[in-house]
């Protein structure tokens, strides 16, 4: 048999070793010899491995059995190892001082089950057959850097006490290290595990293995692989490693850092019943799974999170965090979900991140506990795939404290038995389909802030107990109901909202009705600008309510009352809205720094606005202004009856004492006539002025007839349109 020439690591040929003739003519007993029988025979260990080589190439399988052996160091470096069968050498049980095959060809299978060895080198070494070591322990250094295995490689229950070095290796078969324990560093970076041979199988599996110093697989590659029960005692870094199969890490324990950044999972992926003592990084890691319908493509359910869990820029699948308990800060900015994401359950001890994170598909977050702040600015929630739910759920969690969803987008969410220990801010949120929002408020001082927020449609409704407190200042609102549990409640509901230049007509067809809201409008003189602050609180509103601004708002709310076709609301929010313009114009005249034709100008129209105010309010008050129309000349009867000279009429005049005896009372009765008659501008000629002040007055009535009667009118047709 003849060896193959392989160069060294300077190109050189090496001359292989030939076994002095054949196999007949070599001692192959010494191989089952003892270290001390062999040196008191005299046997050193070269004739040991000319033996041990000769077995290889020449043995059959009972030649090859040497079970329980105990041999010196075997070198087999830059040589090709290949027998005239396939028969494996059988080392199980033996002890071999080291094993190196550094450059080295390796054709025949190797058993080296419950084997003790020092030093194992396979560097940069092809290995064709199935190298099989379960139970076998490596005292020394286990050095594949770099080679390539095209066999089975199994270690299940192995032990390793020395550094493990498999970087840049390649297995093309099926791998196992079920159990096996690393005591020294792994290194595995770049390595590739394929197991291309078996498809129902695993391909690579440390199932229950124990890593008791680092153990480094970045850049690795993987097919189908499980990392199930394995623990991780200091750093394990899979970053930029790739799993082209399905990958299982469910029950692992990482007991320091656990990197995963940039990793890439192609197949379904476990992560269930984790244990992350330290911190967790999946910065930029892609979950894309293989599209079953039925699993999860990522699950991380009932896992703990100690240290901070880092899944800034990720990309997922179906992914489920169900009952995960994160202990820390758990990040997930800018993280996309590309189908849906549960996180039922989950609890967040520290702060939860999903600045600008994006939600494809559904969302659910219901029964989920956030203990400290979170944040979900600039978030995506468009969901689209579950026409049944949700897009975004939160039904059922707390929220503990201050929780940011500023300028978020959701197409649909639902916040139905949520609570709130703290500041909710929805400012600049849109809600382009509906919301569907029932909190209750833990602290007292808490409000959800809708500063800015568009909301289409949905209902915000109110609990039994700890009502909370809505910020609608700049909001727009479309077709959303809000509502209380009983008749009672309705009474005091939107003392619980704030209204400032809130728009209420932007969504075409989706305007908000008021009707509804009439018990407590009617009660409360129409105001929908006042809101009951949360005791001792001091909110920084985004619009301070001002004349102008409380104006601006009872008009938005005049044209929502209008668009639903509801008048009498339209006329009411009208009436104030004419109430606080004339406090508007009165601040002006009172600004010593405004111009004085503007002073001028605002003093005008706050005595029209008043004006009209007292005598047909604004149009609503018809029957104020009809009394008013028909009253109005009695105004200018105790001038003409008592005025004097200068007030005298052709009716006459009476002292004031005898206005009540029979000639006084029918002086009055011809003073009122004529004074009636002035008013109506009827002019019959036979009564009329004689002093110059009654000339003037009669003149005045006759122009205020027709400014009232023009009012009356006015007020008729405004209230005909209710």
């Amino acid at each position: 048999m003849t060896d193959g020439m392989h160069g060294g690591a300077g190109g050189a040929e090496v001359e292989p070793f030939d076994a002095a003739g054949p196999l007949a003519d070599v001692d192959v007993s010494v191989l089952h010899l003892s270290p001390a029988e062999r040196e008191e025979r005299g046997v050193d260990d070269d004739e040991v491995r000319e033996a041990f080589l000769a077995v290889a190439r020449h043995g059959d399988a009972d030649q090859k059995d040497l079970r329980g052996v105990t041999l010196p160091a075997i070198e087999l470096d830059r040589r090709t190892l290949e027998g005239v069968d396939r028969h494996p050498i059988d080392l199980r049980n033996a002890t071999v001082q080291s094993l190196s095959a550094t450059f080295a060809t390796i054709r025949l299978p190797i058993r080296l089950d419950g084997a003790t060895l020092g030093d194992v080198t396979f560097e940069e070494a092809q290995v064709e057959e199935a190298l099989l070591a379960d139970g076998a322990t490596v005292t020394g250094e286990f050095d594949a850097f770099e080679a390539h295995f095209a066999g089975d490689v199994e270690f299940e229950g192995a032990t390793f006490e020395g550094r493990f070095d498999v970087d840049e290796a390649v297995f093309d078969n099926d791998v196992s290290f079920d159990g096996a324990t690393f005591r020294g560093v792994v290194e595995a970076r770049a390595a590739e595990f394929y197991g291309d041979s078996n498809l129902l199988d695993d391909n690579t599996s440390f199932t229950g293995a124990a890593f008791e110093a680092g153990a480094d697989f970045r850049q690795a590659e993987f097919g189908f692989t499980h990392f199930e029960r394995a623990t991780f005692a200091d750093e394990a870094t899979f970053r930029e490693a790739v799993f082209d199969g399905d990958a299982e890490f469910d029950e692992a324990r990482f007991e320091a850092l656990a990197d995963f950044d940039e990793a890439r999972f192609d197949g379904d992926t476990g992560f269930a019943d984790v244990a992350f003592r330290g911190d967790a990084d999946f910065r930029g890691a892609t979950f894309s799974g293989r599209e079953r319908a039925l699993d999860d493509d990522v699950t991380f359910a009932r896992s703990t999170f100690a240290g901070e869990a880092a899944f800034q820029h990720a990309q997922f699948r179906y992914v489920s965090f169900e009952a995960v308990r994160f202990a820390s800060r758990a990040h997930f900015e800018n993280a996309r979900f590309t189908a849906d994401a549960d996180f039922p359950d989950a609890r967040f001890e520290g702060e939860a991140d999903f600045d600008e994170a994006r939600f494809h598909e559904d969302a659910d977050f219901s029964a989920t506990e956030f203990a400290e702040r979170c944040v979900f600015r600039g978030a995506e929630f468009t969901g689209g795939a579950n026409f049944l739910e949700d897009d975004l759920t939160f039904a059922g969690a707390h929220f503990g404290a201050d929780a940011d969803f500023h300028n978020v987008e959701i197409t649909s969410a639902n916040f139905e038995d949520t609570s709130f220990g703290g500041q909710i801010d929805f400012s600049g949120a849109v809600f382009t389909d509906r919301i569907d929002f029932e909190a209750t408020q833990v602290a007292e001082d808490a409000f959800v802030d809708f500063t800015r927020a568009k909301i289409r449609s949905g209902r915000i409704s109110q609990p039994a107990e700890r009502w909370v407190r809505y910020d609608l200042t700049l909001a727009s609102l479309g077709d959303v109901e809000l509502a209380a549990r009983t008749d009672e409640d309705y009474r005091r509901l939107l003392d619980f909202f704030r209204f400032c230049r809130t728009e209420f007509t932007e969504f075409d067809g989706h305007e908000f009705d008021f009707s509804a809201h009439r018990q407590y409008l009617d009660r409360n003189a129409w105001a929908i600008h006042e809101f009951h602050e949360p005791p001792g609180a001091d909110p920084d509103y985004a619009l301070e309510m001002t004349p102008e601004v409380i104006e601006t708002t009872y008009l938005k709310a005049k044209q929502s009352a209008a668009a639903v076709g509801d008048m009498k609301v339209a006329g009411e929010f009208r009436v104030k809205r004419q109430q606080y313009s004339r406090k508007e114009n009165l601040s002006v005249v009172r600004d010593s720094t405004a111009p004085l034709w503007t002073r001028v100008k605002n003093l005008g129209r706050a005595t029209e606005n008043y004006f009209l105010g007292i005598t047909c309010g604004h149009g609503m008050r018809p029957i104020r202004i009809g009394f008013s129309f028909l009253l109005a000349p009695l105004l200018y009867v105790p001038l003409y009856a008592f005025g004097g000279s200068l007030f005298e009429t052709q009716a006459g005049q009476i002292p004031v004492g005898e206005a009540l005896t029979s000639g006084g009372l029918e002086t009055l009765f011809e003073v009122a006539r004529f004074s009636y008659i002035s008013y109506t501008t009827i002019g019959y000629g036979f009564i009329g002025p004689v002093g110059p002040a009654a000339e003037v007055a009669a003149a005045s009535e006759a122009y205020l007839g027709v400014v009232l009667s023009a009012l009356l009118v006015y007020a008729l047709v405004k209230r005909s349109e209710m």
